[in-house]
Parts: C-alpha cells; sequence; structure tokens
C-alpha cells in the first residue's frame, strides 16, 4: 500500500465500497446478497434499474441505490482515513479473513491497523469482565500466553480487566493478537489502552467495522462482539457477571456455530455466574490450554500445512518420537498405543495432542490416529 505524508493514500475501489454502505437500507445482510450478485459495489452503484430490480432486493433499496448522491460524505471518509494512516481490507481482498465469510452479516469491509495474517484461522477469543478478579487475571494471562506460545492468534475486544490482559499475555509472549473495536479507529477506548492498541497494530492487528471518528456507543457493541466470535474458532468467557457484555459474545459464538468454553470460578463471586451458566448449558469447561487445543488442534494443523507446500522441518521429543515409531500401520488406537508405549494413558495423551498439533498426526473417528500423510513413510532421521 503507497503511503503519503499524512498516511495512507486510499484505493480508488474504496470510494464503491463506502458509498454502498452509506445507501440507505443497505446493511451487511443485503450487502453480502448484492455482492453474490455483482461483481463489486461499483458494478452495483452503476446498475440500471431493471437489473438492480431483477435481483429481488426490496424496491425501497433499488430506489435508494438510484439516487445516491452522498459522494462529498465518501470523499470526507477517504480523506479522514488517509491521515488517520488506517486502511480498508474488502470483502474482494485476499487478506480478508476466512473466518468472517461464515458468518450470515459479514462486515463488507474493515477498517485495519496493522495486517492480518494466515494464522490468524487458527484464533480464540478471550474476553470476560472489565472488572476482573486477581483471578481472573492471572487465568486469562495464562490461557493467553499459553495459547499464542502454540502459535493461537488472541482475539479480544481491548476493553479494561480480561480483554486487557489477554492481549499483553499475547504480545510479551511474542504471539499474534487482533483487538476488535466498538468505535473508529481513531477513538481509542478506553483512553489509556492507547499504548497497548499501538503496540497491538505494530504485532497484529486494530479492526472496527465503524466509521471513523464512531463513538463507543452502547449500541456498537453488540455488533463487536460478534466480529470478536467470528474472527475466532472459539470464545473463552474467563469472568463475567449475568448481564455481562462477553455472554453476547458467547451467543454470538453458538449461533456462528462455534465452540464456547468457560472458566470456572469461585461460586460465591458474581462474576463466576456468567461462565457458570454457559458450562451449565454446555460450554466446554476449561482448567489448562489443552482443553482448547484438544478441540482446535485439527484446524491449527491444517492451517500450518496449507501454510507452507512441504511438511515444515518439526522438533520432537524423544517420547514423542518413540510413539510415532510404533505406528507399523496407516491408524492405531489410543489403548494399543497406551499398552505398547508402556506409558500412562494421560501422558500418551498429551503426546498424541501435541503430535497432532505439529501436524504429524492426525485423530481419526474412534480415537483412532494416523500419521498424516505428508509425514507418512517418512525416516525418523528427518525428524
Amino acid at each position: 500500500m503507497a503511503q503519503t505524508k499524512q498516511g495512507t493514500e486510499p484505493s480508488r475501489d474504496w470510494r464503491y465500497w463506502l458509498a454502498l454502505k452509506l445507501v440507505r437500507g443497505v446493511g451487511n445482510v443485503t450487502y453480502r446478497e448484492l455482492l453474490e450478485r455483482f461483481p463489486s459495489p461499483q458494478a452495483v452503484l452503476t446498475a440500471s434499474a431493471p437489473t438492480l430490480a431483477a435481483t429481488g432486493i426490496h424496491p425501497e433499496v433499488v430506489r435508494a441505490i438510484l439516487a445516491f448522491d452522498q459522494w462529498d460524505a465518501v470523499e470526507t471518509e477517504l480523506q479522514k482515513i488517509s491521515w488517520a494512516g488506517v486502511r480498508l481490507v474488502t470483502r474482494a481482498d485476499a487478506e480478508y479473513p476466512t473466518n468472517l465469510t461464515h458468518l450470515h452479516d459479514p462486515p463488507p469491509f474493515l477498517y485495519v491497523r496493522g495486517a492480518f495474517s494466515l494464522a490468524d484461522r487458527t484464533a480464540i477469543a478471550i474476553v470476560g469482565s472489565r472488572f476482573a478478579s486477581a483471578y481472573g487475571r492471572g487465568v486469562a494471562r495464562d490461557l493467553a500466553r499459553g495459547l499464542a506460545e502454540k502459535g493461537v492468534t488472541i482475539v479480544s475486544g481491548l476493553a479494561r480487566g480480561i480483554d486487557a490482559e489477554a492481549h499483553r499475555a499475547a504480545l510479551a509472549a511474542g504471539g499474534r493478537t487482533i483487538a476488535v473495536l466498538g468505535s473508529g479507529l481513531d477513538v481509542i477506548y478506553p483512553n489509556e489502552h492507547k499504548t497497548l492498541a499501538e503496540d497491538i497494530a505494530a504485532s497484529g492487528a486494530l479492526v472496527s467495522e465503524f466509521a471513523l471518528g464512531s463513538k463507543p456507543d452502547a449500541v456498537h457493541f453488540p455488533y463487536r462482539n460478534r466480529v470478536i466470535s467470528g474472527l475466532a474458532l472459539g470464545t473463552v468467557v474467563v469472568e463475567a457477571t449475568d448481564k455481562s457484555g462477553s455472554l453476547i459474545t458467547a451467543r454470538c459464538a453458538l449461533e456462528q456455530n462455534r465452540e464456547v468454553f468457560a472458566v470456572p470460578g469461585n461460586i460465591t463471586s458474581g462474576r463466576s455466574r456468567g461462565p457458570h451458566r454457559l458450562i451449565k448449558d454446555g460450554a466446554k469447561l476449561v482448567e489448562s490450554i489443552d482443553d482448547i487445543l484438544s478441540e482446535i488442534a485439527p484446524t491449527l494443523a491444517t492451517t500450518r500445512s496449507v501454510a507452507q507446500e512441504t511438511p515444515p522441518p518439526v522438533s520432537l521429543e524423544p517420547q514423542e518420537a518413540a510413539l510415532l515409531d510404533l505406528f507399523d500401520s496407516d491408524s492405531l488406537h489410543v489403548d494399543v498405543l497406551i499398552a505398547r508405549s508402556g506409558l500412562s494413558a494421560a501422558r500418551v495423551l498429551e503426546l498424541l495432542l501435541s503430535l497432532e498439533l505439529k501436524g504429524v498426526i492426525s485423530q481419526l473417528p474412534g480415537t483412532y490416529f494416523a500419521p498424516t500423510r505428508a509425514w507418512k513413510g517418512q525416516k525418523r532421521s528427518k525428524w
């Protein structure tokens, strides 16, 4: 992306993406439907009345598209983008997060500072109370640090409490983290997180679907929360009261067919009511990162194999290599591996999870395991 002294040089296409979003009656769902019928927003805005009507969209929306005249507002927003040094990542861009494309109402574009990565396909959201306890903060740090060290991107909302702890721990571990704002990217909220926001942009991305200058109004946060959960394979709720916005994020995750995890807490604390309710409703109880990794391991391994055409060099522990040597057929049941290895069941399961995360083996139905195609037949000397 070309840079000017002021900031980012806007793409010519951005004006049409912004313009279509300003058309009365064009929300995210209608925007998605229009992009399924037209090659670009420019094609929508320059289409004839009969062509628009043939798509089946509401007649009032057709009239609003034909009558659109807010080009001055579009140019003003483009100038703000230039001066703020942010950019738009649109549905047409390869960088647009794959996880968001599965939503019913994906944002047609996102304002971004920083950059997305292929690694963000294996992201986990960590959210919770703004008024977190020392216990909750510690758990958030431990989970975020451990996941980041395994190559998982941490997503949260830059809020006080659990969100900030998760972001900071991911950064401290040298990992990636994404912050989704309920305001414009030029309005950092809370104000004391400006430095944290800069650090996140340098090692991940600051993201918003709201126009620059947008205030952190309460009505924005449910939309923000669905993007948080939409970017992730699953959402972990650490602490939350009965009315916490974190439960909205968890509900969004369920609606998006994503995993929901919850950390148990002190039964006398109001902050534990949200996670405990989620656990009662079927959320997976989290005691360590292994409870999360076991759910996302197949996706994590797939993403890593897609990122590289050839298997990456891996470093196996002696027990991992020894367990791998036990495979004399395409697949083995976990009980056979336990018997042959002479190790405890807990240790074998731990080693299998580690090998799965490294892309060396995959789990099959019925708790069978097999070397992945990329690794099958390779000599141990290559490991």
